[in-house]
């Protein structure tokens, strides 16, 4: 009895251990590949983001190499204002204050299609006055010119009826702006602001100050 229990396990113990080793090599097999097959995902979630990354890098520099050639093709206008250009015109019965607003191009690139901008759309409303609810101050004479180069001027005129209380005094800070293109065609809007007084100062206000030109559209 003992004997053939002792040739049975001989005869089957290999066969045993061969199917035990087989049955480890299938469950080592199936956990190896299931991290071979995490590992080849995650690599390829990791080059979807390499390559997300690098189009953000690529759009990027895109954009700044559109952002620098535009800078160096943006004119930039600043305020000149010459006291000496202040006139009293009289109408009849009324007296107006007119002022005479100019702009130098200080950018290194030509402006086209130059314009007075309005603050609301569809009105000829081009001149805001601060602090006060009714605008009283008027265009006279419109831009003189639609273009400037580098270093060139452009000015306008505006009106104000001098009031015949508080012994005509006038103290006002007004905002304009305008809105002109490059020589690629982008359009740009620019802010101004300058004050006048006919008693303190008795004419221009050193605060005025010119904006920065701010893209619109292309």
């Amino acid at each position: 009895m003992e004997k053939n229990i002792i040739k049975l396990l001989h005869d089957w113990l290999p066969i045993i251990i061969a199917a035990l080793s087989l049955i480890i090599s299938i469950i080592t097999n199936k956990k190896n590949n299931k991290q071979n097959n995490e590992y080849k995902r995650r690599m390829q979630d990791f080059e979807i983001q390499k390559e997300i990354i690098r189009q953000q890098e690529r759009n990027t520099d895109e954009i700044f190499m559109r952002l620098n050639s535009r800078s160096n093709l943006i004119p930039h206008f600043h305020l000149i204002l010459d006291n000496t250009k202040i006139e009293k015109l009289t109408n009849n019965n009324s007296e107006h204050m007119k002022l005479v607003i100019g702009l130098i191009n200080i950018g290194k690139e030509s402006a086209s299609n130059i314009t007075l901008y309005p603050f609301r759309e569809g009105l000829a409303d081009f001149l805001k006055v601060l602090y006060e609810q009714e605008n009283s101050y008027f265009i006279y004479e419109y831009l003189n010119q639609y273009y400037a180069l580098p270093k060139e001027r452009v000015s306008f005129s505006v009106v104000k009826e001098i009031p015949k209380k508080d012994n005509g005094r006038i103290s006002d800070f007004i905002e304009f702006k305008i809105r002109f293109r490059d020589l690629l065609g982008n359009l740009y809007e620019q802010r101004f602001e300058f004050g006048y007084d006919n008693y303190n100062v008795k004419g221009f206000n050193l605060k005025s100050s010119s904006g920065i030109p701010r893209f619109i559209e292309e």
